[in-house]
């Protein structure tokens, strides 16, 4: 292949999978299991050909039986037709994984179905690309605008199946048909944007804040979330699971962990830093774990999240006999419950880097849907 098309390809695969890594990254307790992740990027893959052979056949149907107009078929389809079917194609692999124990809270559901979204948004980019006049361009225009939009109408879904992850009988379904309803009011939103005349450069710059709007809006979600599942882990973190209150105390400032453990990297070494780290995390999923335990409506649910939280107690036997009592004790040492006061000083005189300044790409005139 040239590089006319190479490129174009690498930024219409590799900026959607930037920002599903940033949208990953957001999850402190890394509560949501990578292969859900994985999964739920691969049933966005198999979305794809699903709603296309939907999309198309409606196509057809709207020009034979309403008596359409090409032009005015296709209109009806990207606007009304194609957001229905791609967010309930996006959504199968989502849907399936709420009803197991890898699907904790609605931070879980924002990052599976941003994965679901992005990888749809992967495969459309590229079978646009085929046939595009300015292929750079189209890719640039979609990866910023399109593909932020599949990623957070998706990210929708998720979210309201896990607020509702614990309801009682009809509210689940609910759930399931408000995130849909949600997912397709922006998607038609866009599509009604983008299609509404000649893509200038006002019209792509809108089309980029909706996009670019969408994953501050996921992002969003992401950080109400783990205020949530903090208030979680103040509740059920104790001796009942086996964590001290000094540990419990640091695992609830894992946004600071890279400071909390610079003194462990000092004096143990990068290895044993590393080790703690992954204690840390694993007791912030038990904690988490038990709180779904105990919200848990399901006998067999509850059954299958209990022998989870078994299962990461033994995970944490092991770190901690690998980490050592000594160095166990110093970790216990490092944010003792007196000591909130200084750790806010700190956070108040750490001064964040501004975050960098994204141009706008003006003059393209390719159109996305």
């Amino acid at each position: 292949m040239s590089p006319n098309i190479l490129i174009p390809m690498a930024v219409a695969i590799g900026i959607p999978l930037v920002f599903l890594y940033v949208v990953r990254r957001l999850d402190l307790y890394a509560s949501g299991g990578f292969q859900v992740v994985v999964s739920c990027f691969a049933g966005g893959l198999a979305a794809f050909p699903l709603a296309f052979v939907v999309n198309t056949s409606a196509l057809k149907l709207s020009i034979a039986l309403l008596g359409l107009s090409s032009a005015a078929a296709l209109l009806l389809i990207k606007t009304v037709v194609a957001p229905v079917v791609e967010e309930i194609g996006k959504s199968l692999a989502l849907a399936w994984h709420a009803r197991g124990t890898e699907f904790t809270y609605f931070v879980d559901g924002a990052i599976y179905g941003f994965a679901a979204g992005t990888a749809f948004a992967v495969i459309e980019n590229l079978y646009y690309l085929r046939s595009a006049g300015d292929p750079l361009g189209l890719a640039v225009n979609r990866a910023f605008s399109t593909s932020l939009m599949h990623g957070s109408a998706s990210a929708l879904v998720g979210v309201s199946l896990g607020r509702f992850r614990f309801g009682r009988g009809r509210t689940r379904g609910f759930s399931l048909l408000l995130g849909w309803a949600g997912a397709m009011a922006v998607h038609m939103s866009f599509n009604r944007v983008v299609n509404s005349g000649p893509l200038g450069p006002g019209l792509l710059a809108l089309a980029f804040g909706i996009g670019i709007g969408g994953v501050v809006m996921t992002m969003g979600f992401i950080r109400w979330g783990l205020r949530e599942e903090a208030v979680w882990l103040r509740e059920t973190l104790g001796l009942g699971l086996g964590v001290s209150q000094q540990e419990s105390d640091v695992v609830q400032r894992l946004a600071d962990i890279n400071t909390l453990l610079a003194p462990i990297e000092a004096h143990f070494g990068a290895e044993r830093r590393a080790a703690v780290e992954r204690f840390l995390r694993l007791q912030a999923q038990l904690g988490l774990k038990a709180k779904a335990v105990s919200m848990a409506t399901e006998p067999e649910l509850r059954a299958r999240l209990e022998v989870q939280t078994a299962e990461l107690r033994s995970q944490m036997d092991v770190i901690r006999r690998e980490v050592g009592v000594y160095c166990m004790s110093f970790v216990r040492s490092i944010l003792p419950p007196d000591a909130e006061p200084m750790w806010q000083g700190l956070e108040r005189a750490l001064a964040e880097a501004p975050e960098p300044t994204m141009n706008i790409w003006q003059n393209l005139g390719a159109r996305s849907d």
